[in-house]
């Protein structure tokens, strides 16, 4: 008895893990409609253009950042030093270089010809474009590394429910025989 009781404890194992697996898989797969490996490779393969676009826009929206980067640097070396530029006027020592960078970023932003308003939107538009394309091919990254854990998973848990069935028949054969 104690040995059957064993014996069906290795057989539920897998079993158990494999009931755990199951839902996982059959929740995230109903979730995107797949219920045959083929419909896997459909997904797979939107989920790769989607992840292609996504990041075709970013590198677009990075090159235009990066043109107007000088500019958005300048604005920000405006703001920052704006203080330091009062100092320097009021008289205080050792804010040359300061002011310096102050001037030098006023006159980029003066011959740009762009009002610091509208450079200071469009730099926060860009960014938060940036940001949500970031967060999208995250959570497209995220169903790749799905579908190839699902991919694996399946084979696994073939070889899972082979072993399990092996076993369960070699327990009926042992059973029946000691009877």
């Amino acid at each position: 008895m104690v040995y059957r009781n064993f014996i069906l404890s290795e057989i539920c194992k897998p079993c158990l893990s494999f009931s755990i697996c199951a839902t996982y898989l059959t929740l995230s797969l109903r979730d995107n409609g797949i219920a045959t490996p083929q419909d896997m490779a459909a997904f797979q393969n939107r989920t790769e253009e989607t992840l292609a676009s996504l990041t075709k826009q970013r590198t677009i929206l990075n090159v235009r950042k990066k043109k107007r980067q000088a500019l958005y640097d300048a604005l920000a070396d405006v703001e920052a030093l704006a203080p330091a530029k009062a100092l320097y006027e009021n008289g205080l020592s050792g804010m040359e270089d300061e002011f310096a960078r102050y001037m030098q970023a006023v006159r980029l932003l003066e011959q740009c010809g762009i009002p610091p308003e509208h450079l200071t939107k469009e730099k926060t538009e860009v960014y938060n474009q940036l940001a949500d394309l970031n967060r999208q091919i995250r959570a497209e990254r995220k169903k790749l590394a799905l579908c190839r854990e699902i991919q694996t998973a399946s084979k696994q848990m073939e070889e899972d429910i082979r072993k399990t069935e092996t076993r369960g028949k070699e327990v009926e054969h042992d059973e029946h025989r000691r009877r």
